[in-house]
């Protein structure tokens, strides 16, 4: 996924004074010397021609910082100093006031503009940078982008970013049938996972305007589905995390069932994540960059529950016709549990967790036990 930066930023320099070459420098919180980036292509017209310089004001560590390359060299993404987000016009002792007591109440917002710095490193991959808090000047302009030459660009920064995405998807060549074994449905998870991160990135960046304007279907590399969808169309699939499930979905039953045993203790030991160490997740999400012993964990307990629910909902649960299925889904749920294990193991070697070493104990014991359960059942699978 894209490598997103902009609380570590200290202060950065963009250079597009070279038509079709953009340089810069970056320095970072945590970082002795500055990272360098030498990119093909230009930026925008409020950019290009230019020499952007920008600050923040308010530098924090960002463990994204630590993974970026020292030499940055590929191609420019979108490169703009006027993007336009909403962002809140009350006080911030005042947000952090009602953020800090769980209120939904909504401030007052203003637009402003935004630095967005977007590129294709060959080291990293897709890098953003995008903030509306940093101090921004800009040079005088030594050459000037017109209308066309901007709209050029932008389509090149589209075809970047297909074929970035064609990298993560990594479609076969050829179309394969899926068979009832385990190793064929384990093989178009795979698939599907790939294509369920590229939307998410794709949307993640474009989000409803994108899907609007087929961007979105271009980048995903969906060319059947350009000039051919409707607005009711496109709402219909605003939500829609993966379009390429529906080849098992016939397999799971309208019908309500009994719960199965280890569905019901992997759905319960979710709840009580999400009750017991509430003001812990919420202490977690203002610092987090989604990858902290804390968010593995809860990722990876989260993931088995939801995937159980689905595989005991399968029509003729445990027979002959969908134990490929079945196996791919628990094995999946076994690699989730020990990664749930190993960074649970993390949790309680940290010392802010020292206090509750007991609750994660407990919790401790419960993974195990569905591991087990999984472990059982898989082997249970395999002896029919």
């Amino acid at each position: 996924m894209a490598l997103r930066l902009d609380t570590a930023v200290i202060r950065g320099e963009i250079d597009n004074t070279t038509r079709g070459n953009v340089r810069g420098r970056l320095w970072l919180v945590g970082r002795e010397e500055p990272i360098s980036i030498d990119l093909r292509g230009d930026a925008w017209r409020d950019v290009a021609g230019g020499r952007l310089t920008f600050t923040n004001p308010k530098p924090e560590p960002q463990a994204a910082a630590s993974k970026l390359q020292p030499k940055q060299k590929g191609f420019v993404g979108d490169i703009t100093a006027s993007r336009k987000v909403k962002i809140s016009a009350a006080p911030e002792d005042e947000q952090q006031e009602t953020e800090s007591e769980g209120e939904t109440q909504k401030h007052p917002t203003e637009w402003h503009n935004a630095l967005y710095f977007e590129w294709y490193s060959e080291a990293n991959g897709r890098v953003v940078i995008e903030s509306a808090g940093f101090d921004l000047c800009i040079s005088e302009w030594i050459w000037e982008m017109d209308d066309a030459e901007e709209q050029a660009q932008k389509l090149t920064n589209l075809q970047a970013m297909r074929g970035w995405l064609a990298g993560i998807i990594r479609r076969p060549e050829v179309e394969e049938e899926i068979d009832n074994s385990e190793e064929s449905w384990e093989k178009s998870f795979k698939q599907s996972d790939r294509l369920h991160d590229a939307h998410e990135e794709a949307l993640e960046k474009f989000g409803v305007e994108g899907l609007q304007d087929d961007r979105v279907a271009f980048v995903m590399g969906w060319d059947h589905m350009l000039d051919e969808r409707s607005v009711e169309d496109l709402e219909e699939t605003d939500n829609e995390e993966d379009a390429d499930d529906q080849e098992w979905e016939d397999f799971l039953e309208a019908g309500e069932q009994e719960e199965h045993p280890l569905q019901k203790r992997a759905h319960h030991f979710v709840l009580r994540l999400l009750t017991e160490i509430k003001e812990e997740r919420s202490q977690n999400a203002a610092t987090s960059d989604d990858d902290t012993a804390f968010d593995r964990f809860i990722r990876n307990s989260m993931n088995i529950s939801g995937k159980l629910a689905g595989a005991f909902g399968v029509c003729g649960f445990g027979g002959s016709e969908s134990s490929g299925y079945i196996l791919a889904i628990l094995r999946r749920c076994l690699n989730w549990a020990n990664e749930a294990l190993a960074a649970l193991n993390e949790l309680m070697e940290a010392p802010e967790w020292q206090n509750r070493l007991e609750l994660l104990d407990e919790y401790r014991a419960e993974l195990f036990a569905i591991r087990d359960g999984i472990t059982d059942l898989r082997k249970e699978l395999r002896d029919k």
